[in-house]
């Protein structure tokens, strides 16, 4: 069961060359915003979304450039924070995603449809099978998640095979029994609390460049980004149970690469976890980027 909740949690996290370039021309040599541009892709199982850059916005006295998506996200289980951001800003020394709050929705979505056929099902079959007669058991869960506010994309300007700390998200899930019945078989307290923290850690990096071939066409010179995330949980009971936290598997692993290539942006996307035999892609199938000076660019 154990084990079966860990898979669970990896998935939900799971699935340069000129120096002269400073700033905000790196990030608008591999990251172009013009407004109007477009890019489409498609995942391996061939849906696809389409990318637009509109009008920037204020919050909280700051700007922000914007991005919508056609179709519309319409499950958070579906977001994916390396390639559906809404809001980011390029500055003097990074491009970062505004991605804390859709984070915890994404993670709180997959508790939601994933739950009870991935967990809270085989529990109370399991339950239900080993209850002493006249023992009744009500489950219950609480998750909650906090995520750093920023996803950092990567720095300005490009600097190779420096590794920086890119996103990070920690939170528990909490599985209460509550026991009713026979005085002999309830626990001290009338119920069994099982408190799952959890910490997510990602590290960027940008390796090297590469020729990428996509749909769209084939690309050189592309930046190639690796984010790799370590997965750690820890276990707490109530009342204490002796061996718990041995029962936890190692800390689990996964790798998100992105290619940027020059002047188009984003043109793929891998993500494997070490605890799946299934990999998340998105390629570049169509896309435009409008001019700064004339509103239009190049166009695939």
């Amino acid at each position: 069961m154990l084990k079966k909740m860990w898979c669970f949690f990896v998935l939900l996290f799971i699935f340069g060359f000129s120096a002269t370039l400073m700033g905000n021309e790196w990030a608008n040599y591999y990251f172009p915003d013009t407004l109007g541009s477009y890019w489409t892709y498609e995942d391996q199982d061939g849906e696809e979304f389409t990318r637009y850059a509109i009008e920037p916005q204020d919050f909280d006295g700051e700007t922000y450039r914007a991005f919508s998506y056609d179709p519309p996200l319409e499950d958070w289980a579906d977001y994916r924070y390396h390639i559906h951001s809404y809001f980011y800003q390029v500055g003097n020394d990074w491009v970062a995603f505004s991605t804390g709050e859709e984070i915890e929705n994404a993670i709180k979505a997959l508790v939601t449809n994933k739950l009870d056929e991935g967990v809270m099902q085989p529990l109370r079959e399991q339950l239900d099978k080993t209850a002493p007669p006249g023992v009744t058991f009500d489950i219950s869960t609480t998750f909650e998640a906090e995520a750093q506010d920023y996803f950092y994309l990567f720095p300005t300007p490009i600097t190779y095979n420096e590794e920086w700390d890119s996103m990070a998200v920690h939170g528990k899930f909490v599985i209460r029994i509550d026991v009713a019945g026979d005085p002999n078989e309830v626990p001290p307290g009338g119920a069994l609390i099982f408190t799952f923290n959890y910490n997510v850690s990602e590290i960027g990096t940008v390796k090297t460049t590469e020729t990428v071939e996509t749909p769209a066409g084939t690309f050189e010179d592309c930046l190639k980004i690796e984010f790799q995330a370590e997965i750690g949980m820890t276990l707490e009971t109530s009342p204490p149970m002796e061996g718990t936290q041995s029962m936890l598997p190692d800390n689990s692993k996964s790798l998100t690469t992105l290619w940027l290539a020059p002047n188009v942006g984003l043109v793929k996307m891998e993500q494997e976890s070490e605890n799946s035999n299934t990999s998340k892609t998105f390629e570049l199938t169509n896309y435009e980027i409008k001019s700064t000076e004339s509103g239009s660019g190049e166009t695939n």
